[in-house]
């Protein structure tokens, strides 16, 4: 092997040696399902692309009462379809108490909310009464069939979370572990800086 043939090859390897971890980090970013476990950090489910949202389009005679204190915070909101709360309702919002508390000095950055399909209030009466920072709104079969077109697979007791713009951004199941709920909330409310 001549001299030439030699610094070509060196050449061609040290090109190589720079372009291969390009073409991996191409071929992995165009191919996600290749990485092993294929899991995100996030507990909730994604809601991609997030949303646009009003709540104002999903509850009745929302222009009569007064909201400002959810303007430009995130949102967490528990939905009823069937028009009553049962005891696993309830439990779900005293553990949505709970980690509202869990969340500290972010706390006042969280909302939440319960759109309640029932005309009777009884059955969240007692829930409401240790919980101030519960916001109760009536909503319609119409509002519920509106928002279930633009988020599929949505069940009794799943809740949503808005973000400050109010985008709806990400899915939790009823029984959602509150840590999971908690690790998401900490990760964004760390990573914006509104709300």
């Amino acid at each position: 092997m001549n001299t030439l043939t030699k610094n070509r090859l060196k050449l061609v390897s040290i090109v190589g040696l720079f372009a291969l971890p390009v073409l991996f980090a191409w071929l992995l970013f165009t191919n996600p399902q290749l990485l092993e476990n294929n899991k995100t950090k996030n507990y909730g489910e994604l809601v991609s692309p997030a949303i646009p949202t009003d709540l104002q389009d999903y509850t009745v005679n929302m222009e009569l009462l007064d909201t400002s204190h959810l303007k430009g915070r995130w949102l967490l909101l528990h939905l009823d379809f069937d028009g009553h709360c049962d005891e696993s309702c309830v439990e779900s919002m005293h553990l949505l108490h709970q980690l509202n508390v869990l969340l500290n000095k972010d706390s006042p950055r969280l909302k939440r909310a319960y759109l309640n399909k029932s005309a009777e209030m009884n059955e969240l009466k007692l829930a409401q009464e240790h919980d101030r920072e519960l916001n109760v709104f009536s909503w319609q079969q119409e509002h519920i069939d509106k928002l279930k077109q633009l988020v599929p697979e949505l069940a009794d007791g799943d809740m949503l979370l808005i973000d400050p713009l109010g985008n709806i951004m990400m899915k939790y199941r009823l029984n959602a572990d509150p840590y999971g709920i908690q690790k998401d909330l900490k990760l964004l409310l760390k990573a914006s800086q509104i709300g």
